[in-house]
């Protein structure tokens, strides 16, 4: 199972202390701003969160790596509302280093997202030295105590924070701990197949001053209108807009439904 696997390599590197932190400054090296992401994806219309991902277990290769600060320079330039980028190596091909490097560039206007699969309280604090403005987190992943603490080591540390979740049980769970982004995934993360219908069910269970976010499976403009329809307030889209070959008219077509 993708998840299973993903956890245990992230347990083992972290417990064994050989998680590796180049290229990454050793203090925080911006003024944070709290609330950066929240605010952004407060808008008339659907925002978008634009992802960094230069692989999939599913799909393999997508994006170079290499040329990750030029694609989220261009997500800001074209109408992105923030960016989410990979910090994971193994399985995505990002790494810390890299939202680093995009959440420092001057050219990235947005708010940058630390986006890994977060088992330990210093993946946290490595978000925030490498000036991350927000960091998603998994609900699945932790359980109660270790959700609660990362979610208060973030906010300490001026982090927005997205929990994921993906049925009821783990929304109630996000909303105990007081998450105030909450994300949907469509995709189940054990076999990563898509059902956009799974967000639009459990939208219900979400309180309105919650800033809302379907995850995943995004393809089209239509798909971004059932969004809305269901209420929530952004979407995370990566796949069909790393496969584009008109960046720039895909993402218009995505920021510009209206809510």
């Amino acid at each position: 199972m993708y998840l299973d696997d993903i956890l245990a390599h992230k347990r083992s590197v972290w417990r064994d202390g050989t998680a590796r932190a180049d290229g990454v400054p050793t203090t925080r090296p911006v003024p944070t701003r709290p609330g950066a992401l929240a605010t952004a994806l407060r808008q008339d219309t659907v925002a978008v969160i634009a992802e960094v991902k230069p692989k999939s277990p599913s799909k393999g290769n997508l994006w170079p790596a290499e040329r990750g600060v030029e694609l989220a320079r261009d997500y800001a330039a074209f109408g992105a509302n923030a960016v989410s980028v990979l910090a994971d190596d193994r399985f995505f091909g990002g790494s810390p280093a890299l939202v680093s490097e995009i959440a420092l560039d001057e050219q990235v206007t947005v708010p940058v997202m630390y986006k890994d699969f977060i088992v330990d309280v210093r993946q946290v604090e490595l978000a925030a030295r490498g000036g991350a403005d927000a960091v998603l987190m998994i609900a699945r992943a932790l359980d109660d105590a270790g959700l609660r603490d990362a979610v208060q080591a973030a906010t300490d540390l001026g982090l927005d924070v997205l929990v994921e979740t993906f049925t009821a049980e783990e929304i109630e769970r996000a909303l105990a701990m007081g998450a105030r982004i909450v994300g949907i995934n469509n995709r189940d993360l054990q076999t990563f197949k898509v059902d956009l219908e799974n967000a639009a069910r459990l939208r219900a269970l979400l309180p309105g001053d919650v800033v809302t976010v379907s995850e995943s499976g995004i393809r089209d403009a239509g798909d971004v209108k059932r969004v809305a329809d269901s209420g929530f307030d952004a979407v995370l889209v990566g796949e069909t807009l790393l496969a584009s070959a008109a960046l720039a008219e895909s993402l218009g077509e995505l920021a510009g439904v209206r809510r």
